[in-house]
């Protein structure tokens, strides 16, 4: 089984403006299961200047009035102070759901600095991979992404072109070993554990995401991979 990166059917409201259609169910999901994608950012952190609103959110600092803060969320006034939640579920972008779960830290300069889990939801994906593991000029950008797969042979790495098809052995007598082989990698196709694995491709055409991750172990039925991700979205 693939842990809690792997794709998950999340529940969530409704949803506006992301859908296959305008005749789509408005209170269902708009995709089947196997359509969705989610990604955890674990760590996610800002420093907001009055005025200025986390990024893809609705949620912005107006000012500061004491030991409190005012704050806007959804268009709508809020007073908050430390420890405070921040939280803002919606669409962030074309095809992508956003679940901010923050809270107000200790601010010591004036600023409101806000930290907490992100979650993002990925609709309607069809992977494939970059020749350019250049870093793409985008609007929003997600550092630090968990990720942690257990992939049996012949199933894909979640969000990839990457199919884990087995192992092989290379060399002969004692100095032999096995390397994990995979499918659809532009590169060389097969890692040793230990290794690294690195792919970047696009979701969709405004989302771009780039996996770093390392074979921890693996056997002849499947690979453990860990690691962190980049996901950029374009618009």
């Amino acid at each position: 089984m693939l842990p809690a990166l792997a794709c998950s059917a999340p529940t969530i409201p409704e949803i506006p403006f992301i859908g296959p259609s305008e005749t789509a169910t408005p209170d269902l999901p708009p995709t089947p299961v196997g359509d969705m994608l989610s990604f955890q950012v674990p760590a996610y952190a800002i420093n907001l200047d009055p005025g200025e609103t986390v990024p893809g959110t609705r949620l912005t600092y107006v000012g500061r009035s004491g030991d409190a803060f005012e704050a806007s969320i959804d268009g709508l006034t809020a007073t908050k102070r430390s420890g405070d939640s921040f939280f803002w579920s919606g669409v962030v972008a074309p095809g992508v759901y956003g679940n901010y779960n923050l809270r107000l830290t200790t601010s010591l300069f004036g600023g409101l600095p806000v930290a907490g889990p992100v979650e993002l939801i990925i609709f309607n994906f069809e992977p494939y991979e970059l020749a350019s593991s250049e870093e793409p000029d985008a609007r929003l950008h997600y550092s630090n992404l968990v990720m942690d797969y257990t992939v049996p042979v012949g199933v894909a790495v979640p969000g990839t072109t990457l199919t884990f098809e087995g192992l092989e052995t290379q060399g002969i007598g004692n100095q032999s070993g096995k390397l994990a082989r995979f499918s659809g990698l532009l590169g060389y196709p097969n890692i040793a554990v230990g290794d690294s694995l690195v792919w970047m491709g696009r979701l969709r055409e405004n989302v771009i995401v780039r996996y770093n991750l390392r074979a921890l172990s693996f056997d002849e039925r499947n690979i453990h991979l860990l690691g962190t991700g980049d996901l950029w979205i374009l618009n």
